[in-house]
């Protein structure tokens, strides 16, 4: 029997003929269906000099590049049920393979949700969305779904389960849940995951302003944010992004609009609309019409198309840092007679998102990004480096063999 049928047939015993298949790419796709059964894929794996690469439900090709050995794919769609609700504490223990939209499926119901979160995230795995630090998943309401992990459950390369204690957070010790939020697979295969959870909100605002500019809307809405107002969604859009978007006439010059949700108890989010409001006029702004945010609302959450076409550019910044990036992006634009327009989402203390849309033209992207940099702006998704030695460490210390997802993080 040859190297890989012996492979083939170990994990066929693992779990069952009938969930082993070649993958187009390279490999074989593996789909357990118990963490029992990840741990004997990845110990599998390690006696054969394979490697372990999660592809979540499947409806993804992975990204593997530079392995030579022979490659372990293990979806997780049949790891896809709820282990235990607790609508007391508000905590959900799930399977890494359940969707946002099947579990909100299972919250609703009960008047729970996970949160105010983008609803283009919910289509993923909860366990892809907690190893893998993809743009969008923060709310200014929520914070980060990675913020919302209170335990989980992972297998190491050698095999070995570990469940990091759900405890409150006045226990002492290292918090190993962290180091697995964003490690891509690097350091184990997340099985299961208990987020915090929350009630659905009693009442929903909605509310459209008019700042005279840019810079004033970024201003007021950081004065709303300090003031703790938290929003359950919110976006500037500049002058002509706002026309693209709602018409002609829906403001000029260098006019920008505000679209904004608040939600919660029927005082509080009142109360978050009116700091809103209050940080507009503070800033000259004045109220808009209230179509608008009907409109913003409506495309974020149903399958009607956002105007087209899709975002040039996509740049995060810090709060000092935003306006600056706005206005240099803009300004290579501009002097490549070029115009751009841009809108701003993804607001928390942190920071935000800036997108831009522009003609593709040779160069003039490269300069934007460029532009971007020099401001302080960083391209969204880019990864911090500063700390890639402690992380190859870490991984060296627990995956000395390379099993888990080479050539994730730069691995």
């Amino acid at each position: 029997m040859s190297a890989h049928a012996a492979l083939v047939a170990e994990l066929e015993r693992a779990v069952g003929a009938e969930h082993v298949r070649a993958d187009a790419g390279g490999g074989w796709r593996v789909s357990p269906g118990a963490a029992a059964e990840v741990a004997e894929i990845v110990r599998v794996a390690g006696r054969h000099g394979g490697v372990i690469v999660p592809v979540g439900s499947g409806s993804r090709a992975p990204r593997v590049r530079g392995v030579e050995r022979p490659r372990v794919l293990v979806a997780t769609s049949r790891l896809d049920q709820v282990i235990h609700l607790d609508e007391t504490s508000l905590l959900c223990h799930v399977q890494a393979g359940i969707t946002g939209l099947g579990l909100e499926k299972v919250l609703s119901p009960r008047g729970l949700s996970m949160g105010d979160y983008p609803p283009s995230i919910l289509g993923s795995t909860i366990g892809g969305l907690v190893a893998v630090r993809t743009p969008g998943k923060s709310s200014a309401r929520h914070g980060f779904l990675e913020d919302a992990v209170v335990g989980l459950s992972a297998v190491l390369a050698d095999g070995r389960t570990i469940h990091t204690r759900l405890a409150p957070r006045r226990a002492t010790g290292p918090d190993l849940a962290r180091a697995l939020c964003g490690s891509e697979g690097t350091l184990g295969f997340i099985t299961s995951v208990v987020l915090r959870i929350h009630r659905r909100p009693e009442a929903r605002f909605l509310a459209s302003f008019v700042a005279p500019t840019m810079d004033a809307a970024l201003a007021a809405t950081y004065l709303a944010l300090r003031e703790e107002a938290a929003p359950a969604g919110l976006r500037i859009l500049d002058a002509a992004e706002a026309e693209h978007w709602f018409g002609p006439g829906t403001a000029s010059g260098d006019e920008a609009v505000i679209v904004a949700a608040t939600a919660g108890p029927t005082d509080l989010a009142a109360c978050d609309r009116d700091l809103i409001a209050s940080a507009v006029r503070a800033e000259g702004g004045r109220e808009g019409p209230l179509a608008l945010a009907e409109t913003w609302w409506k495309r974020r959450h149903s399958a009607e198309p956002w105007p087209g076409p899709a975002p040039t550019l996509q740049v995060t910044a810090t709060p000092s840092k935003l306006r600056g990036a706005y206005h240099a992006v803009r300004g290579a634009v501009t002097a490549a007679g070029a115009s751009a327009r841009a809108h701003v989402s993804r607001f928390d203390t942190s920071g935000a998102v800036l997108f831009f849309t522009f003609p593709d033209q040779p160069g003039l992207r490269e300069a934007a990004e460029v532009a971007a940099r020099a401001a302080g702006g960083w391209l969204l998704g880019a990864r911090a480096k500063e700390l890639d030695p402690y992380l190859r460490a870490l991984r060296g210390a627990l995956d000395p063999d390379g099993i888990m997802n080479p050539g994730a993080l730069g691995g």
